[in-house]
């Protein structure tokens, strides 16, 4: 998932709101040619970004242009040969700022260290996450996606970030991993504590794998909501909010077991009031069907198409 999104980002050119600005790019790369230690770092961010808020994403975007993936490190997690030495490397911020390598837990505690710094709350949320390879979460199962990531309390609201999984974008940093909103937080992120998940009302294991999955790159491409299945008597309407970027476009999909799909026929597209229903007749829909959601992106200058597969993932 990581590379693909990656080549996504190659393809797209993001607006401010998504992504990091050139100018706090900019900064960053000046200031790494300083070769500012930790301290001097919190220094800048004191006497020369505003608030609170805006010292976070700093630092949010500091992390992700700086702090490498170790796969080396995760590998042996995964194979139960993690060491003393991985273990200092990813619970020390020092040892994560000198070695510029972490996993996942090194991220979230050297940006702990950076928020408490400030004086900024901040914890280190652990849990798991759950994408096209890994759809339902079984905590005795999934050691190899469990994850960590970071709450912070910032004018009396707790900010969800995790900034590890902004780091897989290799030409931008979107905004989307700061201050995630607990509802899309919860798509793809579990706390293994509930109170972190931040809902009214928190999901249960049960509920968090019956729950519809959507890959992060349906907002990154300009969907800003979550699309949903209504039905009367005779037909389903897969309904979702238009993007304005209109080059993509959504395939639906159904199958049986969550591996062979194929196309729902006779599809009626209606597009009233900003969203667009797909009208497809029930019949052809077994009673326990899987559902897939695909993406085209249309190249009007080559007049190509290049899909992304697997986009959405949900069951009735």
């Amino acid at each position: 998932m990581k590379k693909l999104l990656a080549m996504l980002i190659l393809l797209l050119s993001f607006n401010q709101s998504w992504s990091q600005t050139t100018l706090t790019k900019n900064i960053i790369e000046e200031l790494n040619k300083k070769n500012l230690s930790l301290p001097e770092l919190i220094d800048y961010a004191k006497n020369n970004i505003a608030n609170d808020i805006e010292r976070a994403r700093f630092f949010y975007h500091w992390i992700s242009n700086n702090i490498e993936y170790d796969f080396e490190v995760k590998d042996r997690l995964d194979s139960s040969i993690y060491t003393e030495e991985d273990y200092i490397n990813n619970t020390n911020p020092n040892k994560v700022f000198e070695r510029k390598k972490a996993v996942c837990a090194g991220y979230s505690e050297l940006f702990k260290w950076f928020m408490l710094e400030l004086n900024i709350e901040t914890v280190i949320v652990s849990g798991y996450i759950r994408h096209l390879t890994n759809p339902y979460v079984e905590p005795e199962l999934d050691q190899s996606f469990s994850h960590a990531w970071n709450v912070s309390k910032i004018n009396d609201q707790w900010l969800i970030i995790d900034t590890t999984w902004a780091q897989q974008f290799e030409t931008n940093v979107p905004d989307f991993y700061f201050n995630i909103s607990p509802k899309n937080a919860i798509i793809t992120h579990f706390p293994s504590d509930n109170k972190w998940q931040l809902l009214e009302k928190p999901l249960t294991l049960t509920e968090f794998n019956a729950s519809q999955y959507l890959d992060p790159l349906y907002f990154l491409t300009g969907f800003s909501e979550k699309p949903s299945l209504k039905q009367d008597e005779k037909f389903y309407y897969f309904v979702y909010k238009n993007n304005p970027n209109k080059n993509w476009l959504v395939r639906l999909q159904f199958g049986t077991d969550s591996i062979n799909y194929q196309s729902v026929l006779g599809i009626e597209v209606i597009k009233q009031d900003g969203y667009t229903y797909y009208k497809f007749d029930k019949k052809q829909i077994p009673e326990k069907t899987a559902f897939k959601v695909d993406l085209n992106n249309f190249n009007e200058e080559e007049q190509t198409f290049t899909l992304y597969e697997n986009i959405i993932l949900f069951k009735i």
